[in-house]
C-alpha cells in the first residue's frame, strides 16, 4: 500500500502544467479571508475575558470587605484611606492573598452606603 502511495504520479493534461496566477490568488484571497475572520473572534473573547477577570476581582473585594466589616465592626475605607491602602489593610488583615489590579481601568473605587458596599473599575 506504502509503495503504492509512494509511486503514484499525477497524470496531467498535455497543456495542464500546473496552477494558473488566477487560482493562486483566490486561494490567497480566501486564506486571507479566514485569518481575518478568525483574528477577529480571538481579538472579541480578549475583550470578555478582561472584563471577566474585573468582575470575579470586584466580587472578591466585595466579599473582603464584607467580611472584614462584620469581624471587626469596622467600615472601609477608613475616613482619608485610599482605596490601595484599603486593600492593603485586607491583604494585611488576611481576607484577601493579595491586592488585585484592574485589567480593563485604572484603578477601583469602593462606596459604603446603607450597609451595602459597591465596588467599581475606574476608566
Amino acid at each position: 500500500m506504502l509503495k503504492a502511495i509512494m509511486n503514484f504520479k499525477w497524470k496531467l493534461s498535455r497543456n495542464q502544467k500546473g496552477m494558473t496566477l488566477i487560482e493562486l490568488m483566490a486561494v490567497v484571497v480566501i486564506l486571507g479571508v479566514v485569518a481575518a475572520v478568525a483574528g477577529a473572534a480571538v481579538t472579541g473573547g480578549f475583550s470578555s475575558s478582561k472584563t471577566n477577570t474585573d468582575n470575579a476581582s470586584i466580587k472578591v473585594i466585595t466579599d473582603a470587605l464584607q467580611r472584614y466589616t462584620l469581624d471587626k465592626d469596622e467600615e472601609l475605607p477608613a475616613s482619608g484611606e485610599t482605596v490601595a491602602q484599603t486593600l492593603t489593610r485586607l491583604v494585611t488583615n488576611g481576607y484577601l492573598s493579595s491586592a488585585p489590579a484592574p485589567v480593563n481601568g485604572s484603578a477601583f473605587t469602593i462606596t459604603y452606603a446603607n450597609s451595602h458596599y459597591t465596588v467599581a473599575v475606574a476608566p
